[in-house]
């Protein structure tokens, strides 16, 4: 009997731990708005973003104070940069590497591209991968709605707050 029991036992952990978490398909919304955390080593941005389209971004910081009131319009090949009146604008090819704010529309712009595998779980959901060589790990609710994305190569981690899609 005991052996049976053992058995039965062995069996069952077996096949619970082969069993695999149910997947589903993600994309990320083209178009929407929410306040952001960007956290980068030790330094926290808020930033109030609104993406209309690949390559198509409307940015401004919120904190900290040194940076709070810094508007950048990316418009595809320019980008404008404004902050109390004062206007410039570039060649968003030229966006000085390392921004923060170059760093974070790039990554949800490529992310975006993609159609993404969900494990979804209990209390959230999650899909990692790699985009561009870098991994990443964006975190999203129950009902698939972006919470964080976290870009191990850059050290970055983007936390969403009041996502909301946009026609």
């Amino acid at each position: 009997m005991k052996r049976i029991v053992i058995a039965l036992a062995a069996a069952v952990v077996l096949l619970c731990g082969c069993t695999k978490m149910p997947t589903s398909e993600y994309c990320l919304s083209k178009c929407f708005v929410t306040d952001a955390t960007i956290t980068v080593g030790e330094t926290e941005y808020g930033a109030a973003l609104s993406r209309f389209a690949d390559g198509y971004w409307l940015v401004e910081l919120t904190s900290p104070a040194a940076v709070k009131g810094l508007i950048f319009t990316v418009s595809g090949e320019n980008t404008e940069v404004s902050f109390d009146g004062l206007k410039f604008t570039f060649d968003t090819a030229r966006f000085p590497v390392g921004s923060v704010v170059s760093e974070a529309i790039g990554h949800i712009d490529r992310l975006a591209a993609e159609t993404l595998t969900v494990i979804n779980g209990d209390e959230q959901c999650l899909a990692s991968g790699e985009i561009d060589g870098e991994s990443y790990t964006l975190t999203l609710s129950k009902t698939l709605v972006p919470q964080k994305l976290e870009l191990d190569g850059c050290g970055m981690c983007i936390t969403f707050e009041g996502f909301e899609e946009v026609e």
